[in-house]
């Protein structure tokens, strides 16, 4: 079974170093966002993706528009086209390519959160459970046929980091299965349910700011769910406190803020222009 892979992060990562890894595919490709970010000797910092596909010397492509690279994508003989947390627009000429079928990993639990940020709107909601959704992609965001589904419980003090990860996981197990699945023609297919639809729109870095108004649950929501990114932050002092890991149990921590309902406990934070602080509990 051949297959390119698209995304750019850990969890993409995660995932299709389990495909690679696995016999029964042959990962033609990986497919990856540009290296954007700089490190201190203003030298270009790899994507996740990037080095798994120089660590597993795969062929590696980074446009900034995918459609740059129809042509070397269209020589490419794959079963399916797979994508996982990307973070770019896949076009009809793209989704066109695979003599299967083109395939996204999305991470939660179909109709609801259709869109770039749905762990975190499952922290915001305060939902007690996630998951992944295996669809057939076409050209309306996130609206294909649904081919699996598996669920995560979102524990008390998971935060979207931990959440990213159990996704992972969940997917690495349950991913080779439906392939083959759908390699042999052997699955069920489910249509999305319009009128089901939820959104989770890609999160503005000022939606991460918390108040000394807010409730804890209100702080605590936007702590657990901007964790990975952008970072939950309060300011004090003209500067920003990013706030990473905090409880509303009594802890003994030497930071803690009070807000309109009570005081959260600060066990993970970073001051402005200083490094993080992590504190056992």
């Amino acid at each position: 079974m051949k297959l390119v892979l698209a995304g750019t992060g850990t969890f993409s990562s995660k995932i299709f170093k389990s495909l690679i890894d696995n016999e029964n595919f042959e990962v033609l490709a990986l497919v990856s966002q540009p290296n954007n970010k700089l490190d201190r000797n203003k030298q270009p910092i790899l994507t996740e993706v990037a080095k798994l596909a120089y660590e597993n010397n795969i062929k590696l492509f980074q446009p900034a528009k995918i459609k740059e690279v129809y042509d070397e994508l269209a020589a490419l003989d794959m079963d399916f086209f797979i994508t996982a947390s990307f973070g770019q627009f896949i076009p009809n000429s793209v989704l066109k390519l695979p003599k299967i079928m083109p395939l996204n990993v999305h991470g939660s639990l179909l109709e609801k959160y259709r869109g770039a940020a749905p762990v975190q709107y499952a922290f915001l909601n305060n939902d007690d459970k996630t998951g992944i959704t295996l669809i057939e992609m076409v050209d309306k965001m996130d609206a294909g046929d649904m081919l699996g589904k598996a669920e995560v419980k979102i524990e008390k003090d998971d935060t979207a980091l931990e959440i990213f990860d159990k996704l992972a996981n969940v997917t690495v197990k349950n991913l080779p299965k439906w392939l083959n699945n759908i390699y042999s023609n052997n699955y069920i297919r489910e249509m999305q349910d319009e009128s089901k639809v939820t959104f989770a729109p890609k999160i503005p870095n000022e939606m991460a700011e918390i108040f000394a108004t807010n409730t804890c649950d209100e702080a605590l929501a936007k702590i657990r769910a901007f964790n990975d990114q952008p970072g939950a932050f309060i300011m004090q002092n003209n500067k920003r406190l990013k706030i990473f890991r905090a409880t509303k149990d009594k802890v003994k921590t030497p930071l803690n803020i009070k807000f309109s309902d009570g005081i959260l406990y600060l066990t993970e934070y970073q001051f402005e222009g200083k490094k993080k602080i992590s504190h056992e509990i």
